[in-house]
């Protein structure tokens, strides 16, 4: 029997930056830690096409399999 094993792989991405100091500015006077989190969340949505981000792990495993009929039985 033949069979075909399916996968995904997830590949994590990572970019240090500096917060920009008018985020950190406009936050300072605010009591809560929650407007400064959502302030940089807003700025990482808004400038995250610019980063250069660098794989730093990734993962592969399987999901699933099926059987095949010989219209697979080439090698790759």
């Amino acid at each position: 029997m033949r069979i075909r094993v399916k996968a995904e792989e997830t590949v994590y991405l990572e970019y240090f930056v500096d917060v920009p100091e008018r985020i950190l500015e406009i936050s300072k006077g605010r009591l809560s830690k929650t407007y400064l989190k959502n302030a940089i969340h807003n700025w990482i949505d808004e400038n995250q096409s610019e980063f250069n981000f660098q794989e730093y792990d990734s993962d592969r495993s399987w999901y699933d399999w099926e059987e095949v009929g010989e219209e697979w039985n080439n090698e790759y």
